[in-house]
C-alpha cells in the first residue's frame, strides 16, 4: 500500500471556485527593453512562470495594430507577418486562422488586456533574454522586425542594437524552424516529444473512424522525412509523418480510442504531446476502521479539483487531464450520508465524479491500494476536519538552536564571521513533497544538501547555524525565529518542488519583494546555482505567503532546487554528487552576495 498524499485542491464554496478558476498571477520585477528602446511597462505580470504584459506594449514599441473590446473579451493582434484573435480567459487563439494554444490565457489586469510575451515573440521569430544580475527583460529584434517598428515609430529612436550595457554575443539569427525527429517519451500519458529546432507555429485537431490526433507544423522545414513509428501502447498505437502540402508538415497520431490531450512548448523550442489519463471502473466501500472510501481504476493518479456544493449537497470531483472508459454511469450506494454516485466527460479534458449526499464529506486523502487508487473521505466539514487534524497533530515544541563549535576562524577568508542560517525544510512528520517515480521525500533530499552547504560556508569563514541537523520535525513558524535570534545576516532555505504532470522541472528562488535586498539575493542565488549545475532556469517569484521569508528580519531566499514530480529530476536530486553541485552552487551564490552588496 502507497500513500499519494494529501490531494491538492479543496475549493469547499462556489464562490471560492469562482475565485480560484484562474491562475494566480503576481507582479513581475524587472525592466524590459524591446531592441534599444526601454519600455515604459506600467504592469505586468507572472502566471505560473509566463510573463504577460499589456497588448498595448505590442501597440506602442513593436508597430502592431491592437484592437480591444473590454465588455466582450474580444481581442485581435495584427502584425505583417500574422493576425492572432483571441478571448479574455480562453487559451485556445486564432493565428491566421489556424487554433493555437496559448501557455497561458490573456487576463484582464489594470484595466489592460495581457498577452503572453514569449508566446507572440515566439511567433514573430524573435529571441527573448533575461540578464538575471541586472534583472532587465529584452527582446532581440531582427533588421526586418527594426525597419518594421520604424516605419511605424515618428520618434526616430528604435535600433536595432542594444544598449552597451546589454550587448550579449548573438551571432546567429533566427530562421525556418526545422523538424530533427519525434520522440515517442512512454509514461501513464503516453508522452510525446516533437524535436523542432525554434518555434513553429502549429494547429491540432481529433478525428474519428479511426481515432486519430493531427498535429500540423506550418512554416517548418526537415532534414530528412521521419519514419513510421510502431509505437503499440495503451494509447498510441503509431505516429505517422508527412509533407501535407509546401508549408506544412502533419504529424498523425493513431489511437488506441479518442482521448483529448494537451501541447505544451519546451523553453528552448520543440513541443510536448501529453495524451489524457485513462479512467476506468469505480465503486465504493468502507474500511475495517469505518472510513467511507471511493476507489477507481486508472493508468495513473490524475490530479482532482473539489467542490462541496449545497442545495443539494453535493461533492464533486473533477479530475484533470483526463478521459472516462466506457461511458457515463449512475451507482446506487445508500450508506448514510452517500446516496449515490455519477460519473461523466463533463468537457474533454474533466471527468467528472459527482456523489450525492445527505450530510457533508470531503476527501483527506489517496491510496494506491494493489493498482487501483482510493480516495479516504471523512463525514464532516473541512472546519471540522481541521479540528481533528489539531487534536492529533503532535505538540509543538520549542525550536532548539543548533549552535556551532568554538572555533578558530582565520580573518582572510571571504565569509570570515558572518551569521548564515540554513533551513533544510519540512522533517520528521512532515515529509513534503514525495518523488512521482521513486516516492523519494523531500525532506531527505533538502537536508544532506543543507549539510554540505553549511560545511562548505564554515570553509569559507562562516558561522553557521541549522534549524535542523536531523530528521525532525520543526515549525514552519519557528524557522524565521531562529535567524532573528542568532542575528543572522542571511538566511537560506532549501526545498525542492512538485508540481502536476511531469513536464515541469529546474530551479527557481522564492523572496518576499518588500526589500530590495531580498530580490537582490534571490537574483545572485538563482543566476550562480543555474550556471553551475545546468538546470533549467525557472527565475525568481515574489511570494507575500511564506512564513519563513515574511518574519525574517535579514535577506532571506526560499530555493526550490528541482522537481521530484520530473522523473530525471527526482533521481538526480537523489545522487549525492548532484546534491553536492546544489550545495556548491549555493555557496557561489552567497559569495557573490556579499562581494556584489555588502
Amino acid at each position: 500500500m502507497g500513500k499519494n498524499g494529501l490531494i491538492l485542491f479543496f475549493i469547499l464554496s462556489v464562490a471560492a471556485t469562482a475565485l480560484l478558476s484562474t491562475s494566480v498571477g503576481c507582479e513581475a520585477a524587472f525592466r524590459f527593453y524591446v531592441g534599444n528602446r526601454e519600455v515604459d511597462l506600467t504592469a505586468s505580470l507572472v502566471v505560473n512562470g509566463n510573463i504577460l504584459i499589456p497588448v498595448s506594449v505590442l501597440e506602442q514599441y513593436m508597430g502592431a495594430d491592437v484592437e480591444t473590446n473590454l465588455d466582450s473579451g474580444e481581442l485581435t493582434i495584427i502584425f505583417p507577418m500574422f493576425t492572432l484573435t483571441g478571448q479574455i480567459g480562453a487559451s485556445r487563439v486564432f493565428v491566421n486562422g489556424e487554433e493555437q494554444i496559448m501557455d497561458v490565457a490573456p487576463q484582464l489586469s489594470h484595466g489592460e488586456i495581457m498577452v503572453p510575451l514569449r508566446f507572440i515573440v515566439d511567433l514573430l521569430g524573435l529571441r527573448l533574454s533575461f540578464d538575471a544580475k541586472q534583472a532587465i527583460l529584452y527582446v532581440v529584434l531582427t533588421e526586418e522586425m527594426a525597419d518594421w517598428i520604424a516605419s511605424r515609430d515618428e520618434s526616430g529612436t528604435v535600433s536595432l542594437q542594444l544598449p552597451d550595457f546589454l550587448d550579449p554575443d548573438f551571432s546567429e539569427t533566427p530562421g525556418t524552424p526545422v523538424l530533427n525527429e519525434i520522440v515517442f517519451m512512454g509514461g501513464p500519458r503516453s508522452r510525446v516529444f516533437i524535436d523542432v529546432q525554434g518555434f513553429p507555429a502549429y494547429q491540432s485537431f481529433l478525428l474519428t473512424n479511426p481515432d486519430r490526433m493531427v498535429i500540423d507544423l506550418t512554416g517548418v522545414e526537415w532534414k530528412d522525412p521521419i519514419p513510421t513509428q510502431e509505437v503499440n501502447d495503451s494509447i498510441v498505437k503509431r505516429i505517422r509523418s508527412d509533407r501535407f502540402d509546401e508549408r506544412t508538415i502533419r504529424i498523425v497520431f493513431d489511437l488506441n480510442r479518442a482521448t483529448d490531450y494537451q501541447i505544451n512548448r519546451w523553453p528552448d523550442g520543440g513541443l510536448e504531446v501529453e495524451f489524457n489519463y485513462q479512467m476506468g471502473n469505480i465503486g465504493y466501500y468502507r474500511d475495517e476502521d469505518q472510513n467511507p472510501r471511493v476507489w477507481f481504476e486508472a493508468n495513473e493518479q490524475p490530479m482532482f479539483r473539489v467542490q462541496l456544493l449545497p442545495s443539494p449537497m453535493r461533492l464533486v470531483l473533477d479530475f484533470q487531464y483526463t478521459t472516462l472508459l466506457d461511458g457515463a454511469r449512475e451507482i446506487q450506494i445508500g450508506d448514510p450520508p452517500l446516496r449515490s454516485i455519477r460519473v461523466s466527460q463533463n468537457s474533454p479534458s474533466v471527468t467528472r465524479v459527482v456523489l450525492d449526499l445527505d450530510g457533508p464529506m470531503i476527501p483527506v486523502e489517496v491510496e494506491d491500494v494493489d493498482g487501483r487508487y482510493e480516495i479516504i473521505l471523512f463525514e464532516g466539514t473541512e472546519e471540522e476536519y481541521q479540528a481533528k487534524l489539531a487534536l492529533e497533530a503532535p505538540k509543538a515544541v520549542e525550536p532548539e538552536l543548533v549552535l556551532p563549535t568554538d572555533r578558530e576562524i582565520d580573518d582572510s577568508l571571504p565569509l570570515a564571521h558572518r551569521i548564515i542560517v540554513v533551513d533544510p525544510g519540512h522533517g520528521g512528520s512532515d515529509p513534503g513533497t514525495i518523488g512521482t517515480v521513486l516516492g523519494v521525500f523531500e525532506k531527505d533530499i533538502v537536508l544532506p544538501i543543507s549539510l554540505e552547504l553549511g560545511r562548505l560556508l564554515e570553509e569559507n569563514g562562516a558561522i553557521v547555524v541549522y534549524t535542523r541537523t536531523e530528521d525532525q520535525y520543526v515549525s514552519h513558524f519557528d524557522r524565521a525565529p531562529i535567524a532573528n535570534m542568532v542575528n543572522a545576516e542571511l538566511l537560506i532555505s532549501i526545498h525542492a518542488n512538485s508540481y502536476e504532470g511531469t513536464i515541469a522541472k529546474g530551479v527557481e528562488t522564492l523572496y518576499n519583494p518588500l526589500y530590495l535586498e531580498n530580490f537582490r539575493f534571490a537574483q545572485t542565488i538563482q543566476s550562480e546555482l543555474v550556471g553551475y549545475i545546468g538546470a533549467h532556469n525557472r527565475g525568481v517569484r515574489p511570494r507575500t505567503d511564506l512564513h519563513v521569508l515574511n518574519n525574517a528580519n535579514m535577506p532571506a531566499v526560499l530555493v526550490e532546487v528541482g522537481f521530484v514530480s520530473h522523473p530525471e529530476e527526482e533521481a538526480l536530486l537523489m545522487d549525492s554528487e548532484y546534491q553536492q553541485k546544489i550545495a556548491e552552487g549555493l555557496l557561489n551564490g552567497v559569495l557573490a552576495f556579499f562581494t556584489n552588496y555588502r
